[in-house]
């Protein structure tokens, strides 16, 4: 009778053996160690989220910080504008001009004294009312900054935590201890509660 390919038994032999002692050292691992992996899950979606919401606030309140200068600019330069009506109108009230009861159309085309005089009333009352809405749209617009970023914070600190509970809960994984994912799971308590806090 022919003999068969000869397979090597044991070999096949000690794989089996490995495999089967893999199989108990996995059955012999504790159960906590699977609501690590599931701690772990859930606190990275925490963490996921409160990253975008971090990073939109920011964003935001810099677009917002930008909005409230570029108001301030177009304050100031409102102002400096009345400023030069100002001035050019007391010039000509000092000199005794009483102003038109009419607003010429044309700016300093051919104009006497008492319709300047009147071109130069209504730019400063002009002037005048469209600071005091830049004001208010500037400050507006500086609060809800500082508001964002406030709240940017919260999502910052709370990332950084759960960041710190998920590492704390790779490592008693890997070392078996109980007690730092017990620790890892408080710390990561306390990065939801600063999530919380974002929202508000």
């Amino acid at each position: 009778m022919p003999e068969g390919p000869e397979v090597e038994t044991t070999e096949l032999q000690e794989k089996i053996h490995e495999a089967h002692e893999g199989h108990h050292a996995e059955e012999s691992a504790p159960v906590w160690i699977k609501y690590v992996a599931l701690s772990t899950a859930i606190l990275a979606v925490f963490a996921a989220i409160g990253a975008l919401n971090a990073g939109d606030l920011v964003n935001e309140a810099m677009f917002r910080q930008l909005k409230s200068s570029d108001t301030w600019n177009e304050y100031q330069a409102d102002k400096q504008k009345g400023h030069q009506y100002q001035v050019a109108l007391n010039g000509l009230l000092d000199r005794g001009v009483k102003p038109s009861q009419t607003v010429p159309k044309d700016a300093n085309v051919g104009l006497d004294p008492a319709d300047r005089a009147a071109l130069y009333l209504s730019q400063v009352q002009k002037e005048s009312g469209k600071t005091v809405k830049l004001a208010k749209s500037a400050e507006a617009d500086a609060k809800e900054a500082e508001k964002m970023l406030h709240q940017h914070r919260f999502f910052a600190q709370s990332v950084a935590l759960i960041q710190v509970a998920i590492a704390l809960g790779a490592v008693s994984a890997l070392t078996k201890i109980r007690l730092v994912w017990i620790f890892g799971l408080l710390i990561g308590i306390t990065g939801i509660f600063y999530f919380v806090l974002g929202f508000r």
